[in-house]
């Protein structure tokens, strides 16, 4: 955030010499922060992503979501079990990777997509994924909206269940 504007704009504008230059994006590659390149960046934002999805998925992957765990840590709930198959603390590790309800969805997922499936952590799993949905093409774009939709109905049917009482089975959600 801006502290002073006028002073940030001085030093901004202070070494211009030639005022033709100063276009939008001469402005804007002055004044954002510049980052390394995440790994992960690709599986999220692609031309085909879907923006609401997207967002869980950059959430899941900062570890973000107010799961049961991170509420607990805040002293805003007091029962950490998981919400989808009441085994476990309801942590990112638990609620996509080993939650049996997350385990049997992304079976079917892997299986209608003829990709193997194999039982890893939540780090091998998300470094699997980077290393094989590489690419621009068709087959890629819906790898990667298949990953983010998987983990958006994951945290869906979680907060169905949490807030509404209400709740899916595997084979409801591939109907």
């Amino acid at each position: 955030m801006l502290q002073n504007p006028r002073n940030e704009a001085d030093g901004l504008f202070a070494n211009v010499e030639a005022w033709d230059v100063v276009k939008s994006r001469w402005v804007w590659e002055k004044v954002r922060d510049r980052w390394e390149k995440v790994l992960w960046e690709d599986l999220l934002w692609f031309p085909l992503h879907i923006p609401k999805m997207s967002i869980i998925s950059w959430m899941v992957i900062l570890n973000r979501l107010p799961t049961k765990d991170r509420l607990i840590r805040l002293g805003l709930e007091s029962d950490g079990s998981c919400g989808l198959c009441e085994d476990g603390l309801e942590n990112k590790e638990n609620l996509f990777n080993e939650c049996v309800f997350a385990g049997g969805v992304w079976s079917r997922v892997m299986l209608a997509c003829r990709l193997p499936c194999r039982s890893m952590c939540w780090n091998e799993a998300l470094a699997w994924t980077i290393a094989n949905f590489k690419g621009k093409s068709l087959l890629v774009c819906i790898l990667k909206l298949v990953w983010n939709c998987f983990l958006y109905f994951v945290w869906e049917e979680r907060n169905l269940r949490r807030f509404r009482g209400c709740s899916r089975l595997v084979d409801e959600i591939f109907e």
